[in-house]
């Protein structure tokens, strides 16, 4: 029960803080006042959907903006960006139906009083509610529907926070309980604030720099066709993280028009493969898109910035020390990290009796196995499988059941893609696992 709540801790505090202008808003008159007809029960669900969606809305920019205490908060960066799109989800649907309802209200007195509603160019509150649903659903047809590559789809992405800044106009002005209540406008107010400030911190002000490490490109090691690692030095102070957690990078401009790093000025996420003991930071990153093409061409020297560490995935979070760890694809790169830092431990010291398991298309994607080989041949307690789904099928619980031993109280780690940790997931719980004993890190790297 107290890991329940634990993991469920950031989803539960959201829905408190949805539910506090409902529940403000429900005492503020008697109940037989806000669902009197059926126009009142119309008005009354436009104007809980729209307190809600506003509410939920800003909370939406809370969660995008990557602050340290929302990785704790929610056991993992992963986690809140889950969070953050489902959050996102709901707040547009009720921003949609704010609207519909009051429109429908109207049309229960005439249908010329809800044209007068929704073309209102007169009324500011009015054009202000309108103008900010508009632009919203804009973006979310571009966001859901249109296929742009991820550094267009980004920069329309930060549009939306004229939404929120739209919605405080119309919220404000309207003629409402948030008007006759000063508690209700407070809240929402202070809310909707911390949401553009949110915002404002990570798109427009680039306030989180303080919170970034100097580092510059050493070298960049070609694994295979498709996987390289890059190798960074400090600039000044190095960043401190655990092993199979991951950063955001990004590289300073160039003055010179045309270099790739003038392309790669937006962050994005990769795992850390390096160990914390190590001087250096290294990256392992694989080629899916024009972001991570670019990076590849790279000369040692350019400067970029490190933000982070983020994520809960790592081995020395487990309560105990028989593992499984489980890579599909590029997914490997946390557990280089972490089998790296098993080695350095050494036999004696370590504890842990680790098998990992890598599966792949074929031995031309493979990466890294030469060097978990080596470790393997080192320490006893740690044992490398290597797995090809091009000649022996898709990899599966029963299989690693069948070839690992002792694993009534392992714990499992999954990476690598969406699919692949579902399906494997619900095959070990029900082989008997306890959900909470398999840990994914369900990132994606772009």
């Amino acid at each position: 029960m107290k890991n329940l709540l634990k993991n469920n801790f950031g989803i539960n505090l959201i829905i408190i803080l949805a539910v506090i202008p409902f529940f403000i808003w429900f005492f503020m008159l008697p109940i037989t006042d806000r669902f009197l007809s059926f126009p009142t029960i119309l008005r009354s669900l436009g104007q809980i959907t729209g307190l809600l969606g506003m509410t939920l809305l800003s909370i939406n920019f809370i969660l995008a903006a990557r602050f340290k205490f929302l990785d704790k908060l929610f056991n993992g960066l992963n986690r809140v960006y889950i969070k953050h799109h489902l959050v996102g989800a709901i707040a547009f649907c009720l921003l949609l139906f704010h609207p519909t309802f009051l429109i429908i209200q109207y049309l229960f007195f005439s249908l010329k009083a809800s044209f007068n509603f929704i073309f209102s160019f007169q009324d500011l509150a009015i054009i202000f509610g309108e103008l900010a649903l508009l632009v919203f659903i804009v973006l979310m047809v571009i966001t859901f529907y249109l296929n742009f590559k991820y550094q267009n789809w980004k920069n329309t992405h930060k549009y939306l926070g004229l939404v929120l800044f739209i919605g405080l106009g119309h919220m404000l002005l309207i003629p409402s309980d948030i008007s006759n209540n000063l508690f209700l406008r407070y809240y929402l107010i202070i809310l909707t604030i911390l949401g553009i400030y949110s915002y404002l911190y990570r798109t427009i002000f680039s306030v989180y720099e303080k919170g970034e490490y100097q580092y510059k490109l050493k070298e960049v090691i070609k694994i295979n066709d498709n996987i390289f690692e890059l190798k960074l030095t400090p600039l000044a102070k190095k960043i401190k993280f655990s092993p199979g957690q991951f950063v955001f990078l990004r590289f300073k401009h160039s003055t010179q028009t045309g270099n790739p790093e003038d392309i790669l000025v937006e962050s994005h996420p990769f795992s850390i493969t390096s160990v914390p003991s190590n001087e250096e930071l290294s990256l392992g990153i694989k080629i899916l898109g024009d972001y991570t093409s670019m990076v590849y061409l790279l000369k040692p020297g350019v400067f970029c910035l490190i933000e982070g560490p983020f994520g809960t995935f790592s081995y020395l979070r487990a309560k105990t020390k028989r593992q499984i760890w489980i890579g599909g694809g590029i997914g490997i790169t946390p557990f280089l990290s972490m089998a790296r830092q098993i080695k350095a431990s050494g036999t004696d010291t370590s504890g842990y009796k680790i098998d990992l398991y890598y599966t792949v298309k074929n031995n031309s994607e493979a990466a890294f196995g030469e060097e978990f080989e080596k470790i393997a041949e080192q320490n006893i307690n740690f044992k490398f499988h290597q797995h090809f789904s091009e000649k022996e099928g898709y990899i599966s619980a029963n299989f690693i059941s069948q070839n690992s031993q002792n694993l009534k109280d392992a714990e499992i780690f999954l990476c690598g893609p969406l699919g692949f940790m579902q399906s494997l997931r619900k095959q070990f719980i029900k082989l008997g696992f306890i959900n909470k004993k398999i840990h994914s890190e369900e990132f994606s790297i772009k």
